[in-house]
């Protein structure tokens, strides 16, 4: 499965991304907006806005909002739990091909970025941003644990998990168009979130190498893990992550 089908994958389950997908730290956000020097009324351009995770925090800050996704479902339901806000609008494109209308002061993209073809990425971002705007660039960040839960369930992935891309990197220094931006702000937010074996199962259902998986390699990774959290934890799981932040700032 290539990547364009791969990042397709997140608009099959937008409800359920919805309801199990986690936000991000509000003292995230925060540095986002004081680091950035945001003021009233500036334009935020969103880079993959899925169901509006990343966007309410500043849609409540009433910045002006273009957010693009190339999921239509995932947008629709974004833009019903954002339909309070006004100063917030959808398109269902791709960054790669959206023709903006004017230049932003703030471009955000959380866990998306890295789904936006390299040779596009840094390059049209530069061009969409004002002098001095800001690229933000922000996920979470799954913090292994070499013991536990996760060390044992990595078993049922050696036996049914094939993983189907490579890496791909979000940050580095050779990509066209990273010579236009000044050497980053970099932060991590560390923070946990507790799980049920039905919760985490549904989070697991979100991520797009397990949606691709084949429905019976699927069928017994997901009966594995719950039996394993039901039996050996008590029916309950926390979850350690790391909020990764790259900010950059136009040249």
């Amino acid at each position: 499965m290539s990547n364009t089908e791969l990042k397709a994958t997140f608009n099959t389950a937008p409800a359920l991304y919805e309801d199990v997908r986690p936000g991000y730290p509000a003292e995230l956000i925060r540095d986002v907006i004081d680091l950035s020097g945001l003021e009233d009324n500036n334009r935020v351009l969103e880079i993959g806005c899925g169901t509006g995770k990343a966007t309410r925090p500043f849609a409540e800050r009433r910045y002006e909002l273009v957010c693009l996704d190339i999921g239509a479902d995932l947008i629709a339901v974004a833009r019903e739990s954002l339909k309070e806000f006004p100063n917030v609008s959808f398109v269902t494109e791709a960054f790669e091909e959206w023709e903006p209308e004017g230049k932003f002061n703030l471009i955000i993209s959380a866990t998306a970025f890295h789904w936006v073809d390299p040779k596009v990425r840094y390059l049209k971002a530069s061009e969409v941003l004002k002098s001095n705007g800001f690229l933000a660039i922000f996920s979470n960040q799954h913090v292994r644990k070499d013991e536990g839960f996760f060390a044992e369930s990595q078993r049922l992935y050696d036996k049914y998990y094939v993983p189907l891309t490579t890496n791909r990197p979000t940050h580095a220094t050779d990509f066209p168009g990273v010579e236009a931006f000044q050497d980053p702000i970099k932060r991590v937010y560390p923070w946990t979130q507790a799980y049920s074996s039905e919760q985490y199962i549904k989070l697991l259902g979100t991520y797009s190498g397990h949606i691709a998986l084949s429905e019976e390699n699927k069928r017994l990774l997901f009966e594995g893990i719950t039996n394993l959290i039901e039996t050996k934890y008590n029916g309950r799981i926390t979850k350690y992550y790391e909020a990764v932040l790259d900010l950059r700032q136009r040249r």
